[in-house]
């Protein structure tokens, strides 16, 4: 030991080796050091490191080595058709979706395989990196390659179980769920992968102005100027925890449904894009008011006199409020009536959000059943099914895939779904369940029945989505267009309201 130190920093150090000493359960040593006897005990300090170093070695021996395949070795043993169940996209769109966090987060961050067989070759000038390597080939097989840490993520949020998986990719059974919770947040929940701002969209006119024409060509020209559906759904989740979620009331999130929820609220275009969301609200809340409670409203509500000299509006169901910019149906329409005729192609038109919903659901099976992590967590979950059902769309529709693929990935995704609930027939409610018709309720989850005095500012919007939705009645008729006789969806088929009418 050397004795040039100063005093104090010599007295610092002499507690430290005592306490270190008593701590290891050496008495006599600690009671050395008050005999002033340092050499002695700083050999015999390094001694015990040097036992237990010998014994972390012994123990690093009965470890298990974990010899882990490659992603390309594993991928190339399945189908086209087992790789689409496996990981809900198929190959093309999963190697974009790699190519595209890469660019985002970088190549050492993604450790792709090619860039780990880089590294090893030394075609990579990065010591660290490589000796991290050696020393987890030694240990545990090496580092875990980004598209494995990727496939992990999608098959648990297609409904896969974390043990299954870690025995499949050599990983650790906790490690799994490390993983998952990384990309999820790291990952696919990053605005430079899939950005979903309704804002953004608002002030895109091009955008607007390509909705417009997709709502517009699959109504026959009936709804110009609709440039997305709105709807709320439930999604289940685990009664919230008072002190870890810190959530005052647990019961707040109880919904009428029966079930502990989070109520999204979810804007699509007819490409059932989604170009908003609102995923922080309460199941317990009627959609009204978690519509309310957005930032999307308070943008509308300044927007709504220029959205309505340019003749744009969002469809919702009878849930929301009628508004300018909301265009609703008409309440207690009689069979036979212009405003049947209205709700039947105003419905036909908004069916598009409840598509998406049920293509959401289907993909990804982690939904099926209640989340149990913790509310932020959930929330997160939420949020990367829906950027990843994004990034499936505008693969999709930059691929221009043919309407064959899509009816195999709802054969198989259905089938899937399927399974699931006939192996859990206890589970009473299947998947996202629609929010509509829901209780209101307060902060403190008491119920209230949503009246107060309105805004002069919504009066005014009111007043302009009644002549609006009048004008649509109007031209339906002038158009000559009625809802069909046929009643596909009560008794048998063919059932036509010639009684009724």
């Amino acid at each position: 030991m050397s004795r040039t130190k100063s005093k104090g920093a010599s007295k610092t150090s002499h507690d430290l080796k005592k306490k270190a000493f008593q701590l290891m359960g050496c008495a006599v040593l600690a009671e050395a050091l008050d005999a002033d006897e340092e050499d002695v005990l700083e050999d015999m300090y390094r001694r015990r490191s040097m036992e237990i170093s010998q014994l972390r070695k012994r123990s690093a021996r009965h470890r298990k080595f974990r010899r882990r395949q490659s992603w390309r070795s594993f991928q190339d043993k399945l189908t086209d058709r087992q790789f689409r169940r496996y990981f809900r996209m198929e190959r093309g769109c999963f190697k974009l979706l790699c190519e595209r966090i890469e660019e985002n987060i970088g190549r050492s961050a993604f450790k792709s395989e090619s860039y780990i067989r880089d590294l090893r070759c030394g075609r990579i000038a990065n010591k660290g990196k490589y000796k991290m390597d050696f020393a987890q080939r030694k240990s545990t097989g090496g580092f875990i390659s980004g598209e494995v840490k990727l496939a992990l993520t999608l098959r648990l949020l297609a409904g896969g179980t974390y043990m299954d998986l870690a025995l499949l990719y050599e990983t650790g059974f906790t490690y799994s769920y490390t993983i998952f919770k990384d990309v999820v947040n790291n990952w696919i929940n990053d605005n430079r992968l899939v950005n979903i701002n309704g804002k953004d969209f608002l002030e895109d006119e091009e955008k607007m102005k390509e909705a417009v024409l997709e709502f517009a060509r699959h109504s026959n020209g009936l709804f110009v100027g609709a440039i997305g559906a709105l709807d709320g759904w439930l999604v289940k989740i685990g009664k919230p925890r008072r002190r870890s979620d810190k959530v005052q009331n647990p019961g707040s999130y109880f919904s009428r449904k029966g079930f502990f929820a989070v109520n999204v609220q979810v804007i699509v275009d007819k490409k059932k894009r989604v170009w908003y969301r609102a995923v922080q609200c309460r199941g317990a809340e009627h959609d009204s008011t978690a519509f309310k409670h957005s930032s999307i409203y308070k943008l509308l509500q300044e927007k709504w006199k220029g959205l309505l000299k340019k003749g744009y509006y969002i469809i919702g169901d009878s849930a929301y409020a009628l508004r300018s910019y909301l265009m609703t149906p008409f309440d207690n329409a009689m069979h036979g009536t212009d405003e049947c005729n209205f709700n039947f192609f105003h419905s036909s038109s908004r069916i598009t959000v409840e598509c998406a919903f049920g293509e959401i659901d289907m993909r990804w099976g982690i939904l099926w059943k209640p989340l149990r992590f913790k509310l932020k967590q959930n929330i997160q979950i939420i949020d990367a099914c829906l950027r990843l059902h994004n990034f499936i769309v505008d693969y999709r529709e930059a691929q221009k895939q043919p309407t064959a693929l899509d009816e195999l990935e709802r054969t198989v995704f259905g089938n899937d779904c399927a399974r699931f609930y006939a192996v859990n027939p206890r589970l009473e409610h299947y998947g996202i369940v629609g929010g509509e018709d829901e209780i209101r309720r307060n902060a403190e989850g008491a119920e209230i029945d949503g009246r107060g005095r309105p805004f002069a500012d919504e009066t005014d919007s009111r007043d302009s989505g009644i002549q609006l939705r009048n004008d649509l009645r109007d031209e339906i008729k002038r158009r000559g267009y009625d809802r069909p006789r046929i009643n596909w969806f009560r008794g048998e088929n063919n059932r036509t309201l010639n009684t009724i009418y």
